[in-house]
């Protein structure tokens, strides 16, 4: 090869590396790499069931997120979304303890073109706490009112307690678990698999534990009610000189309630006999009530008061004078007697 062509093949390849020299500074001049902060960028968690093996639990509702430092063409940067970016946090053969520790975060797949310039500290807060769990009593909570007239009893729970788990903070919070059941217009009994919520010493719901059994079966009886009149029953027999004028019973009917096909064939509520032997004097008397099985009163009542009326009889002892008149003519009265003794009884 002659020196010309020698020197024609540098020449052209001066020329190709100043064409591409030119073509790098006209794109950075249209297009400069820059450098952006990406904020709230959304971590994943990985392995957070291994926490549960060490007695710990990651707190419910945390926002895992990371702020990243990017560097790339400024059109690409222009038209970056965070949720490009994949970051994960890997939670396994870390030492944690309760409370705030500080994890590594890591970006799985990379962004052609796009380079983190933070990946080597990106560190972030996860809140922990020690895994517990407890027992709770389930009550009901009632929503709404059964029919008019009719009466709902109190609810049986099966089972009647569920055993909490979580974090250590939470469950200090619970107090008990509900089980709400609705009961608007109900006419007969209810049975019905109710969820249970928690709450704390102010009724407000605790979330972000596990409850099991999440559900439970709640059975209400619901019983027909009806006024009926209180009989009065006695025993014994007043003393000599009382008559009971009147025995009352107040108040005179109370509510009840119970299974219709009872409800419907009872006509009054019968009292304990109240012993009339003793009574000499108008008094007043605590009286037991005799409800039928299967009725119960609405108002809880058990006794009534009842009102005893009696009138009292005296005796006397009156001398009356005889007055004897229109004897016979030549007739003498002899051997008569002055007096009569009346004996009178009354109020």
């Amino acid at each position: 090869m002659d020196k010309q062509k020698r020197q024609d093949i540098i020449i052209r390849i001066c020329c190709v590396i100043a064409a591409l020299v030119l073509w790098m500074y006209i794109r950075s001049s249209e297009d400069p790499v820059t450098t952006s902060v990406i904020k709230y960028v959304p971590v994943k968690i990985l392995n957070e069931d291994t926490l549960a093996d060490r007695d710990i639990v990651l707190i419910p509702n945390q926002d895992f997120y990371i702020n990243l430092t990017v560097k790339a063409p400024a059109s690409t940067i222009k038209d970056l979304d965070k949720k490009e970016f994949t970051l994960v946090a890997d939670l396994q053969g870390y030492a944690l303890t309760p409370g705030e520790n500080k994890v590594q975060v890591k970006v799985k797949e990379a962004i052609p073109g796009v380079s983190v310039v933070n990946s080597d500290g990106l560190l972030m807060k996860v809140d922990v706490d020690t895994l517990a769990d407890k027992y709770v009593n389930v009550t009901s909570g009632i929503v709404g009112e059964v029919a008019e007239g009719y009466y709902n009893d109190d609810s049986v729970i099966s089972p009647n307690s569920v055993k909490i788990s979580g974090p250590q903070r939470y469950l200090d919070q619970v107090v008990g678990a509900v089980a709400q059941v609705d009961i608007t217009n109900a006419s007969t009994d209810i049975d019905k698999n109710c969820k249970v919520s928690l709450v704390d010493s102010d009724e407000r719901e605790i979330t972000g534990l596990s409850i099991y059994p999440e559900y439970v079966q709640v059975k209400i009886q619901v019983k027909k009610g009806k006024y009926l009149g209180i009989n009065v029953q006695t025993t014994g027999t007043a003393v000599p000189g009382v008559t009971i004028v009147s025995t009352e019973a107040a108040p005179k009917s109370i509510e009840v309630a119970g299974a219709s096909e009872i409800i419907d064939n009872i006509k009054s509520i019968n009292t304990e006999p109240i012993n009339i032997s003793n009574i000499t004097e108008s008094t007043t008397v605590d009286a037991n009530l005799i409800m039928p099985e299967g009725v119960h009163s609405v108002n809880n009542e058990k006794t009534v008061k009842v009102k005893i009326t009696v009138k009292k009889f005296s005796e006397k002892t009156l001398s009356i004078p005889i007055d004897y008149t229109n004897l016979g003519e030549k007739l003498t009265l002899e051997n008569s007697t002055p007096t009569l003794k009346l004996v009178i009884t009354g109020e």
